[in-house]
C-alpha cells in the first residue's frame, strides 16, 4: 500500500547522513558545510543547516528527478519550502537546471505535488489543485462493488483503513455549489452512531467534491436474508440468534438518532440496510447524506423493494388513460387479418389491476371509452390501468411513514431468529394477490397492502416463541427469557406498522420499548439494548431519553370481539398512555378500524416491557 509523504516521514527519512549520502560526491559533501552564499556575513548557518530547517522537501524532490547538487542553486536564489509549489513559467524564469532546463522543469513541477500531500483529517475538508495528489488509494477490485452503488462510488483506503467514497459534481448544470456542499456535509459530520453509516471527511479537486463515508460494510441486509455469509454462519448456534435479536435494537436505535437530530431517512428498505465483517449492522443512505447526489435513486434496480417496504401513505393508487393497439380477429386456421373488432357501445366493468407494474390481464380486459368515430379515425382504445406512484414526501410525513418501514426491517429479522425464510414470509403476504395461469404479473407481497396476512404471520411467530419458550423450560435449549423477548419484539412491532400515520409509535417509543426486550434476552438490563457505545454527548442524549421512557405510564388491557360471528385473535391496547403524542384512550373497533390488521396476545404471557 501506497506511504505518502506526510511531514512526519520527510522528517524521518530526510537527515543529515541521508543529504550527505545522497547529495554526490566528496567535493560536493564538502561545500554543504560551507556557510551560506549570500546574507553578507550576517549569518553563520551552511547549506546543510537550511536544507535542515527550511529545504527537506526541495531536497527530495531534486533527488526524486536525480539532481540533488542543484540543491545549491536554489538555496542560492533564497528559495525553501514555503515558496512551493512552483509554477511551470516561475521554474523557467530561475533557470535552475541550465541547459536542460525544459525536460527537468517539468520533472520538478510534476514531482513537487508528491511531498506536498494535505492530509485527510476526521471531519475536514481539503481542497486540492487539478495536479496535487490526494492521499488515498482506490482498492482493488471493481468500482462500485459495494451495497448500492453506483457510477459515482468506489472504496479507497485512507491511513490503512477502508473507506466509501462517493463523487458529486461541483460545475456544469446539474452540478452543486461547492459552498453549498462544505457547508451541507459539515453539518451531517456531528452524527455519529455506532450502527449510522456517516460522513467521515470530504475533499474537493478540479470539478467534483467527494465524501468518504464510514464504516464500509460487505453486504447489504437484502444479500443478508438471501444467503448468509461465512463470517456469519462461522458463529456458533446462540450467538446467531443473539446477534439478530441485537440487531432488531440496533438498526430502531439508529433511526431514532436520525430522527432526534431532526433528520429522515425516507429510504428505509433491506437495501440500505449493511452489515460488516464484524457482524455490526448499519442504516444507510439517509435522505440528507443523498440529497447532494443527482444520480441517487434514479435507478429502477430497487423499485419492487421500495414498494413493498414504503409507507402506506407514501403510495397511492394513480389511474391513467393509455392508447392500446386494436385487437385482431383470428381465424381457426390461425390467419390474421387485419379488420378490427367492433367496439361496444357500452364500457364493460373492469377490475383495475393492483400490481406494482401493469399486468397482461389487466390490459386485455381493460376498458375501452374511445368512440366509435375516434377509434375509426385512429384504430387506438383508450385503456385504463392503474399503477402505483410514491406520494410526495416532507419531513414532517417521513417521520412516521420511516417507523413502518423500519418496522418491517425489525419484522424480517425476527422471521430468520425464528427459522423461517424471506421467500415463505414473501409468499404469506401475497396470497391473496396471485392470479390464475401462466404469465400473470408476480403477486403484490408488499407490507402496506398486505397488513391483515402480515397481522397473522405475526401471530404464527409469537406462537412459535411461546412453543420454543415451553421447550426451554422443560430444560432443553437456551432459556425462555429469550424467546419470551423475541415475542415481546415482534409484538412491539405492531405498534409501527399501523395503517394510519398518526396511530403509530415514534421511533424513539419503539427503541425504548425493543431496547427492553432486547436488554433482558442479553442480560443488559439497565443499558443500552444493543450494548453499542455511544460519543459522550450523544450517550448524554440517550441517558435523558431513556429516563424519560422509563416514567412513561403504560397500562394495557386485553380485548376480545367478534366479526362475522367468529372470535378475533385476541388484542392488546393501550387504554390509557402518557406519551408526547398524547394518544389517549380509545375502543378496540375504532383501533381495529385505523390498524387494518389483528395482531394476537398470548393468555398467561405478559409482554410488557
Amino acid at each position: 500500500m501506497t506511504s505518502w509523504w506526510t511531514d512526519a516521514r520527510i522528517n524521518t527519512t530526510v537527515t543529515r547522513e541521508y543529504i550527505v549520502r545522497e547529495v554526490g560526491p566528496k567535493k560536493i559533501q564538502d561545500a554543504l558545510h560551507h556557510p551560506l552564499g549570500f546574507g553578507d556575513g550576517l549569518t553563520d548557518d551552511t547549506y546543510l543547516d537550511w536544507i535542515l530547517e527550511k529545504g527537506r522537501r526541495c531536497f527530495l524532490i531534486l533527488n526524486f528527478i536525480g539532481v540533488p547538487e542543484r540543491i545549491f542553486q536554489l538555496i542560492d536564489k533564497s528559495l525553501d519550502d514555503d515558496d512551493l509549489p512552483l509554477s511551470e513559467d516561475a521554474l523557467f524564469d530561475l533557470n535552475l537546471f541550465g541547459g536542460r532546463s525544459e525536460t527537468l522543469d517539468k520533472k520538478f513541477y510534476r514531482q513537487q505535488f508528491s511531498v506536498l500531500v494535505q492530509d485527510l483529517v476526521p471531519g475536514g475538508h481539503q481542497d486540492f489543485g487539478a495536479d496535487e495528489v490526494v492521499p488515498l488509494e482506490p482498492r482493488n477490485g471493481r468500482k462500485g462493488s459495494i451495497s448500492g452503488a453506483t457510477q459515482t462510488s468506489d472504496r479507497v483506503y485512507v491511513h490503512q483503513k477502508l473507506y466509501t467514497r462517493k463523487k458529486i459534481p461541483t460545475s456544469g448544470d446539474n452540478g452543486v455549489d461547492r459552498v453549498h456542499f462544505v457547508m451541507h456535509l459539515k453539518a451531517l459530520q456531528a452524527l455519529k452512531h455506532p450502527h449510522l453509516i456517516s460522513v467521515w471527511a470530504t475533499y474537493a479537486q478540479q470539478d467534483f467534491s467527494y465524501m468518504l463515508l464510514y464504516p464500509t460494510t460487505e453486504l447489504s441486509l437484502k444479500q443478508f436474508l438471501d444467503d448468509q455469509p461465512k463470517f456469519f454462519k462461522s458463529l456458533e448456534k446462540q450467538q446467531r440468534r443473539e446477534t439478530l435479536l441485537r440487531w432488531t435494537h440496533c438498526v430502531i436505535a439508529a433511526l431514532a438518532y436520525l430522527h432526534d437530530y431532526g433528520l429522515t431517512h425516507q429510504s428505509i428498505r433491506p437495501s440500505n440496510v449493511t452489515i460488516d465483517g464484524s457482524n455490526t449492522i448499519y442504516l444507510a443512505n439517509f435522505a440528507a447524506l443523498n440529497a447532494l447526489d443527482s444520480n441517487e435513486g434514479r435507478g429502477s434496480t430497487y423499485r419492487t423493494e421500495i414498494y413493498e417496504h414504503a409507507a402506506p401513505e407514501n403510495w397511492r393508487r394513480k389511474p391513467s388513460l393509455y392508447d392500446m393497439a386494436p385487437d385482431k380477429t383470428i381465424h381457426p386456421g390461425g390467419g390474421r387479418t387485419g379488420r378490427r373488432i367492433k367496439e361496444p357501445t357500452k364500457a364493460p366493468s373492469v377490475r383495475p389491476s393492483t400490481s406494482f407494474f401493469p399486468s397482461q390481464r389487466a390490459r386485455s380486459a381493460a376498458t375501452t371509452t374511445s368512440s366509435s368515430n375516434s377509434s375509426s379515425n385512429t384504430g387506438l382504445k383508450k385503456t385504463l390501468i392503474t399503477t402505483f406512484s410514491p406520494a410526495e414526501r416532507f419531513a414532517p410525513a417521513a417521520t412516521p411513514a420511516d417507523v413502518f418501514s423500519m418496522s418491517t426491517i425489525v419484522l424480517h429479522l425476527a422471521t430468520m431468529l425464528l427459522g423461517h425464510s424471506p421467500r415463505a414470509f414473501a409468499s404469506h403476504r401475497g396470497r391473496h394477490n396471485r392470479q390464475a395461469g401462466r404469465g400473470g404479473a408476480p403477486a403484490d407481497a408488499s407490507f402496506h397492502v398486505n397488513l391483515t396476512q402480515v397481522g397473522t404471520w405475526m401471530e404464527m411467530l409469537m406462537n412459535d416463541a411461546k412453543e420454543r419458550e415451553k421447550k426451554d423450560q422443560k430444560g432443553k435449549g437456551t432459556g425462555g427469557n429469550f424467546w419470551r423477548s423475541v415475542g415481546g419484539v415482534v409484538h412491539s412491532v405492531e405498534a409501527g406498522l399501523r395503517r394510519e400515520p398518526n396511530e403509530r409509535h415514534t421511533a424513539v417509543e419503539l427503541e425504548t420499548k425493543i431496547g427492553k426486550y432486547v436488554g433482558r434476552a442479553l442480560g443488559n438490563i439497565g443499558g443500552i439494548g444493543c450494548g453499542c457505545q455511544l460519543e459522550d454527548e450523544d450517550a448524554e442524549r440517550e441517558r435523558v431519553r431513556a429516563q424519560k421512557g422509563k416514567n412513561r405510564e403504560e397500562t394495557w388491557e386485553q380485548a376480545e370481539e367478534t366479526v362475522f360471528g367468529e372470535p378475533k385473535y385476541r388484542l392488546s391496547i393501550p387504554a390509557t398512555v402518557t406519551t408526547n403524542r398524547s394518544m389517549g384512550a380509545y375502543s378496540t373497533i375504532d383501533h381495529e378500524r385505523r390498524l387494518g390488521m389483528v395482531i394476537p396476545v398470548m393468555e398467561n404471557w405478559p409482554l410488557r416491557a
